[in-house]
């Protein structure tokens, strides 16, 4: 049996691996846990030691320079949850389940510092959200983003459709170390509408669209993926706030608040969360672009790379 030996930066020792060996991946693409993590689920070893980056022939200080070049900013919850795992979690049944608030209540919580999390789409959150929520949709990357953006300490109001998105969103933001959701909007944004306070829009905008307005001078760009996405290839002129650190990235920019902003990441998952925040920032006019980097490149228009 044919076998290779490779470094394991974990354990720091060399070790050797085999051919035929079936290997069932732990985290999938995307996750902070790694690096150009591939989108399979499962591969073998014969496979891996054929098209696999950093399983070619290199020396241990090759390896580690290869695999410790551009990684993001390890998410805040990241030392949290290590040490949560030490000590063991609390059982999901040991939370209290969050409690049906009317518009009123959530008022009156959202002026004391709780989060108000919606947790739609960002088409559904563009078309009217609560003033002041911010929006990490469930059918994204959900549980990473929320473990980066919400402290793990805070009180939560979830805004979302249903009742099962409601009990996801516990269960998701609990396997992150989030454990104080407080309660949810009952009847959702409609009950909100219905009791006459005031609704928020994002408007979504696609890339054709932006590509007609990019001519405007006056266009503000922000593009939120991380620093490694943007260097490969940006639409012109945005420039690169990383939703990770979004406070932080925004001060050199100099961005003006009145301004038309476009908010842009690979898909319009990410862009959506940062409008949201922006939004509490102040931003008056901002624009959420559908499809992101992903349908600018696919639509064959013009990109910048650094």
């Amino acid at each position: 049996m044919m076998a290779e030996v490779m470094y394991d930066s974990l354990h720091g020792e060399m070790v050797k691996l085999a051919d035929e060996k079936e290997d069932y991946t732990a985290h999938d693409a995307g996750s902070m846990c790694g690096k150009n993590m591939s989108k399979e689920t499962s591969s073998t070893i014969g496979e891996q030691r054929q098209f696999n980056y950093a399983l070619k022939p290199m020396s241990k200080e090759e390896f580690v320079t290869m695999m410790t070049a551009d990684l993001p900013e390890a998410p805040s919850y990241f030392p949290k949850d290590a040490e949560i795992n030490r000590s063991g979690a609390r059982e999901l049944s040991e939370l209290q389940p969050p409690q049906p608030l009317t518009p009123k209540q959530v008022v009156e919580l959202r002026d004391n510092s709780h989060i108000l999390l919606d947790v739609r789409s960002a088409a559904d959150f563009g078309a009217g959200h609560v003033p002041g929520s911010m929006n990490i949709g469930l059918g994204g990357q959900f549980a990473i983003w929320a473990g980066s953006l919400i402290p793990l300490t805070a009180s939560i109001v979830v805004i979302a459709d249903t009742g099962a998105q409601v009990d996801e969103t516990v269960v998701r933001l609990a396997r992150v170390g989030i454990e104080n959701v407080k309660g949810y909007l009952e009847g959702g944004v409609e009950s909100w509408r219905a009791a006459g306070l005031p609704v928020e829009a994002l408007t979504q905008i696609s890339v054709a669209e932006l590509n007609e307005r990019i001519a405007n001078d006056e266009m503000q760009i922000v593009d939120v993926r991380r620093p490694g996405e943007y260097v490969n290839g940006h639409v012109p002129r945005a420039l690169n706030a990383p939703l990770a650190s979004l406070d932080k990235s925004l001060g050199p920019l100099n961005l003006r608040k009145d301004k038309v902003t476009a908010v842009i990441c690979a898909g319009g998952y990410r862009s959506s969360a940062a409008a949201s925040l922006l939004e509490q920032q102040g931003f008056s006019n901002l624009l959420n672009v559908s499809g992101g980097t992903g349908a600018w490149v696919n639509a064959g228009y013009p990109v910048d790379k650094l």
